[in-house]
C-alpha cells in the first residue's frame, strides 16, 4: 500500500486496493495455487467500501499502472480479475513464502484431523461390545482388519510432526485418506438411528483444490511434449 501510493496511487485506488489486499490475504491462508490472482465484481466492492459505482470505478482506472489485467474489457466493464504480482513481485521471494506458509497451515490441520480420526476409533473400539449387533459380524470384521492395515503401513511417527508432515503431504494425504475409510466405517456401524457422529470430512474443512495442491509432487506435468532420450518412464497399463 505505501509504495503503491508513494508511486502515485490515488484516493480511489488505494481503498480499492485496501480491500483487494484483505481478500488476497483470507484467499491465501486457504489455497496457494495462483496466489497473485483475485477474482471479484464490482458491485461487490462497492458494497464492501461502501462507495458509489463512479468512485469504484475509478478506483479501479486509478489501479492499473499497478496491477496486471489480462482482460481490460472485463476489467472495465466491472467483472474484474486481476494479478497482484506487479505490485508484490518486489518483495522477493514472496510466492514461495506464501506457499510454505499455506503448507504449513494445511500440515497442522490434516495432523489435527489425524489425531481426532485415531482417537475416535480407539473410543468405537471400547464401545463395540456394548453397542454393535452380532449381525454387523462381517462389516465388523473388515474395519478391523482395515485398521489393523492402516496402523501397519503408517509412514509418520507419533506424535506426528509438522516439519515432517509438510515435507511429504502427498504421504500424509495418502494415509489420511486410509484413516477417513476406516473412520467414517466405525462411524457407520456404531451410530444410531437418534444421533449424528461426525464423519471425517468434518473433522478436516478444506477449501476447495485444497487436497489436490497438497497431493503436487516435486516434478510437474507439463503441457509441452518431453523428450527423454537417455530414459523412459515405465507405464503400467
Amino acid at each position: 500500500m505505501r509504495r503503491a501510493v508513494a508511486d502515485g496511487l490515488g484516493a480511489e485506488g488505494a481503498l480499492v486496493l485496501q480491500i483487494l489486499l484483505l481478500l488476497w490475504k483470507n484467499r491465501i491462508q486457504k489455497r496457494s495455487e495462483t496466489p497473485y490472482i483475485i477474482a471479484i465484481r464490482d458491485i461487490d466492492l462497492e458494497m464492501f467500501l461502501d462507495l458509489d459505482e463512479d468512485r469504484v470505478r475509478e478506483g479501479l482506472r486509478q489501479l492499473l499502472p499497478f496491477v496486471r489485467v489480462d482482460d481490460l474489457d472485463l476489467y472495465l466493464c466491472g467483472d474484474i480479475e486481476l494479478s497482484l504480482e506487479p505490485l508484490l513481485k518486489k518483495d522477493g521471494r514472496l510466492a514461495d513464502r506464501l506457499d510454505l506458509v499455506w503448507r504449513t497451515t494445511h500440515a497442522r490441520a490434516l495432523i489435527e484431523a489425524a489425531m481426532e480420526a485415531e482417537e475416535a476409533i480407539h473410543c468405537y473400539l471400547g464401545q463395540l461390545q456394548e453397542r454393535v449387533d452380532p449381525q454387523a459380524g462381517d462389516r465388523l470384521v473388515v474395519l478391523q482388519t482395515w485398521w489393523r492395515q492402516y496402523l501397519s503401513k503408517e509412514r509418520f511417527a507419533r506424535p506426528y510432526d509438522v516439519l515432517e508432515v509438510r515435507s511429504d503431504l502427498c504421504a500424509f494425504e495418502d494415509q489420511t485418506a486410509e484413516l477417513a475409510l476406516v473412520h467414517d466405517g466405525f462411524v457407520g456401524l456404531l451410530a444410531r438411528a437418534d444421533e449424528y457422529g461426525a464423519l471425517f470430512s468434518e473433522r478436516l474443512q478444506l477449501a476447495p483444490g485444497a487436497r489436490l495442491q497438497a497431493l503436487r509432487g516435486p516434478c510437474r506435468v507439463r503441457p509441452d511434449r518431453l523428450d527423454r532420450p537417455g530414459r523412459r518412464l515405465e507405464i503400467v497399463r
